[in-house]
């Protein structure tokens, strides 16, 4: 596995839009150091198979708007920026397998036992929230989410509900053993009334926990330029978050606002995630090889809407731009990861 702490020697690629400063986590993976990159044995592509690794995985693997050959969610459903399409449930369920990878096949890290209710926000395809149905048969296991796209036929203990978490819950306070969040930035206005709820949901002696990947990339060996298409791109990307006021890199707040909103015994994992298949380490290399298709996927995913709608840049410009970031993150040379961080928080039986 990989991870660091907060005082990682790592070699920043230029300056980072609004991201906080490192904290130091309380859970570290693999503190040995940089990354190796592999040397590999033939240089007559400086890109990775996109014939091979990437086709064959990604073969694998109500109300819409139309814009730009991409299907959205309605707009009585708020900023959502994504999109909700087949080929974007794809991308989610590969970020669901690259998530069990990274964790060794983990679900979560919270410490939950025998719980009975557990509620997941934004489930998306739901494939999280029927993982933890099998894992847990006597539990009810709710998903919600602002667009319809789970699957109908379902087991006896899993409930998918189509509402927005951010407006009032119905659900009673007190209510889950668990509850669960992933992939939220950009989706959420207010995080500490975020927080506040989630906390008055969860039952004395409950879990909360999220998981989040940070918006940017990093390396350690310089082969991440700050003027690259990657740091422009993501640059870019990161400002149009906070026109719309819904920040994208809060990766490095969600430890203080679950101690804020009263969680206790708060536990935080930082990995790394390689971007491709550079590594040496056979794991990472591995894991790589997902990350590679996902984020070829997720470059779009994520800037389609934020260029044209609140850039203002226009399709064209956009594909084009983002067409140079996919060339870039396909060149084996390129030795740059990304930092996913998982939180969990207790909520403590009496307040103190």
């Amino acid at each position: 596995m990989s991870s660091l702490d907060g005082n990682e020697s790592s070699q920043e690629p230029g300056p980072e839009p609004q991201v906080p400063s490192d904290e130091e986590t309380n859970a570290s993976i693999n503190a040995h150091g940089p990354i190796v990159a592999d040397d590999f044995n033939s240089d007559e592509s400086s890109e990775f198979g996109s014939d091979s690794d990437m086709t064959s995985l990604s073969s694998s693997v109500l109300e819409y708007e139309f814009e730009n050959g991409r299907r959205y969610h309605s707009n009585r459903t708020g900023q959502y920026m994504m999109p909700n399409d087949e080929e974007e449930q794809d991308r989610m369920d590969l970020t669901h397998h690259i998530w069990l990878m990274l964790m060794k096949g983990e679900l979560h890290k919270a410490p939950v036992s025998n719980p009975q209710r557990i509620l997941d926000l934004g489930t998306g395809t739901g494939i999280w929230a029927l993982d933890m149905a099998e894992k847990f048969p006597s539990a009810k296991v709710i998903g919600n989410d602002i667009s319809a796209i789970q699957p109908t036929w379902v087991i006896p203990n899993v409930e998918f509900i189509v509402e927005d978490f951010e407006t009032e819950w119905l659900y009673p306070k007190n209510n889950f053993d668990f509850i669960h969040a992933r992939l939220l930035a950009g989706c959420v206005t207010d995080w500490s009334e975020f927080f506040a709820r989630i906390f008055d949901h969860v039952k004395p002696g409950g879990y909360f926990e999220i998981q989040e990947s940070a918006v940017w990339a990093w390396s350690d060996d310089g082969t991440l330029k700050p003027d690259s298409p990657l740091v422009q791109y993501l640059q870019a990307l990161n400002a149009a978050g906070q026109a719309m006021g819904r920040e994208l890199n809060i990766y490095k707040k969600l430890k203080e606002w679950m101690v804020s909103a009263g969680f206790e015994d708060v536990q935080q994992y930082t990995y790394l995630l390689p971007y491709s298949p550079w590594p040496r380490d056979p794991y990472l290399k591995e894991i790589g090889k997902y990350q590679a298709v996902m984020v070829q996927q997720a470059v779009e995913s994520y800037g389609l809407r934020l260029c044209t709608q609140v850039l203002g840049w226009g399709a064209e410009p956009s594909r084009i731009f983002q067409a140079m970031v996919k060339k870039q993150l396909r060149d084996k040379h390129l030795h740059a990861y990304v930092k996913e961080v998982v939180v969990y928080g207790r909520k403590p039986f009496h307040r103190r």
